[in-house]
């Protein structure tokens, strides 16, 4: 890239993209960790759907700014779900498990609910001696049986992956982009992930998880969980997992400012949304059991 070509430079946040006379170029900061070992794994195991620089300096990495095609959401998140079973297929190996490792985790989670638990009831009976609450306290309290519904259901899920998991010999473990959402994602001539900085190894459900809690109010993430099922299938264990992590509500505050409500309000749509996509697909499992 010759500096005297140079015709723009935009600035996006620690970024900048380059444009010269012939080609664009997106230049990032390189990570702390060596990148190249994970371009070099994935492409050993014929994964390709990954944007490579084309030169790596000392402090920074060189990629070619590729166009995004003009989709609709929901077909870039059709490509996406495809990206992600293709990676998980292709990075998918089966691990010993470790029951020592499995408790620890086991009874992380556990404790995790019974705090969860005791803040919303502690939240609970603070603002029952309320006469007019505020619009962030009504909303808290008109959504509180979705809260203790989506513990209690979590509760039911991760004590049921316990008892399958501890009785299982080996577990599956891929290579897990740890931010896969819409954004760092490029649906252009050949669908790219972006951000592979977080990348490693764990559990199947991580990314489809992530993937889903960021993106269930503007998606149907019903149709892309089926996509998804068909081509990458998840055990028993997994959707166990899965099941208890989504139901798993965040530690919400109620704070009585705009921002605060709005925020608020987004989350408990999110996690009723989660909730509600859960519990149907409970009924489906079951009917398909039945037959």
């Amino acid at each position: 890239m010759n500096s005297r070509h140079i015709k723009k430079i935009t600035l996006v946040k620690n970024n900048r993209i380059i444009v010269t006379d012939d080609n664009a170029y997106f230049i990032k900061p390189k990570r702390k960790f060596k990148n190249e070992d994970i371009y070099e794994m994935l492409e050993d195991r014929g994964f390709h759907h990954f944007l490579k620089p084309i030169e790596r300096l000392e402090q920074e990495e060189i990629f070619l700014y590729l166009p995004e095609k003009h989709y609709q959401i929901d077909e870039k998140a059709i490509d996406m779900i495809h990206v992600l079973s293709l990676l998980q297929n292709k990075t998918t190996f089966y691990q010993e498990i470790i029951l020592d490792e499995v408790k620890e985790f086991y009874e992380a989670k556990s404790k995790e609910l019974t705090d969860l638990f005791c803040y919303y009831e502690n939240l609970e009976n603070c603002f029952l001696k309320e006469v007019y609450p505020s619009s962030s306290i009504y909303l808290f309290q008109r959504n509180l049986s979705l809260i203790f519904s989506s513990l209690s259901y979590a509760k039911e899920k991760l004590e049921k992956w316990y008892q399958a998991v501890t009785l299982k010999k080996h577990i599956r473990k891929v290579l897990v982009h740890h931010r896969f959402e819409l954004s760092h994602f490029l649906d252009g001539k050949m669908p790219c992930l972006l951000s592979l900085s977080q990348m490693d190894y764990g559990s199947p459900v991580t990314d489809l998880v992530y993937f889903i809690q960021t993106h269930c109010l503007e998606l149907d993430i019903s149709s892309l969980y089926s996509i998804y099922q068909k081509t990458y299938p998840f055990t028993k264990e997994e959707q166990l997992l899965f099941s208890f992590l989504l139901a798993l509500p965040p530690k919400l505050e109620v704070l009585s400012t705009y921002q605060g409500t709005v925020f608020l309000s987004r989350n408990l749509n999110k996690l009723k949304k989660c909730f509600l996509f859960l519990l149907e697909e409970d009924k489906r499992c079951q009917k398909q059991e039945e037959k």
